[in-house]
């Protein structure tokens, strides 16, 4: 229940909509008894047994009045005008009550919708910015074909399953009790007789759907694993083509897919059991109610008349619709609170790194970064990472991390901006520990430029105005051209607005570093973090990325992860790190003269 209520909560924001919904559908509920009940009179007059109150009725707002004085002024027409115009006034009457019961349902449908599309919207929104400011630590336990498929199938799954239902919500449970205040006063023991039968289907229709949340939320993972076998597909097709593994690939999909087929073929094999057993309870309850009214008409007791009980039978099967609704909106909620447990991952996710209560605003770098006994480990593996890690990297310097894959160089440029947090230990900038500043403010003192540069489905302008989207279009070209990378722009077909494709196909690796050397000039930030950006090029390529980054590093601290020699030789200060501790620390040459393991590295891994 609480899982439902997660999901309705987002329900408040609409509560005027939806009580303008619940009083239309209350209005058509009115009107859709009135028309059926006419069909009480209507026997009356055509079999001539109807009997009319000679004197006016004091009006109440009571079934009994109403009623009563409907059969007065039924009685003065009939007295009047003759029985053919009191049948053509019931006829109006329903009628009139049809299109007005179809004008309110009309109207309360597109309310509903209203808040449908609203509350899906919600949804969605929140996802997108609970995720947005997830720890890195939660994409490195996560697979992106999942996040997608919670993101989009799952959200869609509660539009289908539980946001549908709202109409049940609103619309039903007024339907039912106004039918059954009309049922009542007709025959409260024929009343009672229901009150008993539906709990009875009740609890059969629970029992056949008892199952479908358990193999949903299965189906809704392996359709995650297929979004993300599918989104790893397209990623890697060069080298899926290039080893010529169509065929494996394709065998793993098939495998997945039938897995994921045969489990919702059972999901949707028991919840299609539900219309075949409701239909054949709906009919025993009917019968049931036909065999003991019959019986109250034929022993003539006067407890019950013929055309009171075709009309009780009549708004009897009104009943079922509602209550139908019911069954099926609760297999829609069992199958959509699968999905609501998946979303509910992300929505009710802890943040591990957050702001500390009144936390500092930096706008600048005026001294040094202090590394202090830094411990790190990840949060789900006991194997530390880093450990003992000290160092001080001061303003307008520039840092050369260097050592083998998997030494640590990474993980210690991480914990800069806060997309982790160090186990022991504490890292300061202007003797300020990173977690007393505010973490937007933190992290615009830093500019990157990747090895593999990040580019967006987005033209060229909007991928370098990332850097700052308050720049004018002036300074985007002057970025550009600092990173030389305007000329190139200029020859595209829709210069600046060239579209560049997914992960900016279009270009060449040269091209896109450029790009993303344009977005960081662009950004202007005082301590750059580079990710060798050269070490993939061509030499033509690598000479204007390496005349860019001079431009790019120059007045700036700077932090590079070092691939090649030649990036490393003029860094004012180099820091070794093997297996996640720091072994050896100063200049290129002083770290030759040691003759350990930067002396190894340069011989093996740079040379």
């Amino acid at each position: 229940m609480n899982k439902f209520l997660s999901i309705l909560k987002y329900l408040i924001p609409y509560w005027l909509t939806a009580l303008l919904s619940v009083i239309l559908n209350l209005l058509a509920a009115i009107f859709s008894v009135i028309s059926f009940t006419m069909v009480i009179p209507f026997l009356g007059l055509l079999f001539s047994t109807q009997k009319f109150i000679s004197n006016p009725v004091v009006f109440k707002l009571s079934v009994e009045a109403i009623s009563q004085s409907f059969n007065y002024y039924l009685g003065q027409i009939v007295t009047d005008k003759g029985q053919l115009q009191a049948l053509l006034f019931i006829i109006l009457i329903v009628l009139t009550s049809t299109i007005l019961k179809n004008i309110f349902l009309f109207i309360a449908k597109v309310l509903v919708i209203n808040i449908r599309t609203g509350v899906v919207k919600d949804v969605r929104n929140d996802l997108m910015n609970k995720i947005l400011y997830f720890d890195l630590s939660y994409f490195s336990d996560e697979k992106r074909g999942d996040i997608i498929s919670k993101m989009i199938i799952d959200v869609k799954e509660i539009e289908i399953s539980i946001i549908s239902s709202l109409e049940m919500l609103f619309k039903d449970p007024i339907l039912f009790v106004v039918y059954f205040i009309v049922l009542f006063s007709m025959s409260s023991e024929l009343s009672f007789l229901v009150i008993l039968i539906f709990p009875v289907s009740t609890l059969i229709i629970g029992q056949i759907g008892k199952t479908i949340r358990k193999k949903t939320i299965r189906g809704q993972q392996k359709m995650g694993a297929l979004v993300g076998m599918l989104e790893e597909t397209l990623s890697g097709i060069k080298i899926v083509k290039a080893f010529n593994a169509e065929t494996l690939v394709e065998d793993r999909f098939k495998k997945l897919n039938l897995f994921y087929s045969n489990l919702f073929s059972k999901v949707w094999r028991r919840r299609t059991l539900a219309n075949p057993v409701s239909d054949i309870l709906t009919t025993i309850s009917i019968l049931l109610i036909m065999w003991f009214g019959g019986k109250m008409v034929l022993n003539a007791d006067g407890s019950l008349s013929s055309q009171v009980f075709i009309g009780y039978l009549a708004v009897f099967t009104q009943v079922i619709s509602p209550v139908k609704s019911f069954s099926n909106g609760y297999y829609n909620i069992i199958k959509g609170l699968a999905s609501v447990e998946r979303i509910n991952s992300i929505l009710l996710q802890k943040f591990n790194i957050t702001n500390v209560a009144n936390a500092i605003d930096i706008s600048d770098f005026k001294d040094k970064i202090e590394f202090r006994d830094i411990v790190f480990a990840y949060e789900d593996d006991s194997k530390v990472i880093l450990s003992g890690i000290n160092f001080t990297i001061e303003k307008g310097q520039t840092i050369a991390l260097v050592g083998q894959s998997g030494s640590g160089k990474s993980t210690i440029v991480d914990l800069i901006p806060r997309f982790f947090d160090p186990l022991r230990g504490e890292i300061l900038i202007d003797s300020i520990s990173l977690k007393e500043y505010n973490i937007n403010s933190l992290r615009s003192l830093f500019g990157y430029v990747n090895q593999e540069p990040v580019l967006f489905n987005d033209t060229i302008y909007n991928n370098i105005l990332f850097g700052n989207p308050n720049a004018s279009e002036d300074e985007i070209t002057i970025a550009a051209k600092l990173s030389f990378a305007h000329d190139f722009i200029l020859e595209k077909e829709m210069g600046y607005n060239t579209n560049l494709g997914e992960d900016g196909g279009k270009l060449s690796l040269g091209e896109k570093q450029r790009i993303s050397i344009a977005r960081a000039i662009l950004k202007n930030a005082p301590i750059l973090i580079l990710d060798e950006a050269t070490s993939a090029l061509d030499y033509e390529s690598e000479l204007m990325v390496r005349k860019a980054l001079g431009y790019l590093m120059k007045d700036k601290t700077t932090i590079v992860i070092a691939h090649r020699l030649l990036t490393i030789k003029n860094a004012d200060k180099i820091i070794v790190i093997d297996q996640g501790k720091i072994v050896e620390q100063g200049t290129h040459e002083e770290l030759l003269k040691l003759n350990g393991h930067y002396k190894k590295l340069t011989e093996f891994e740079f040379l």
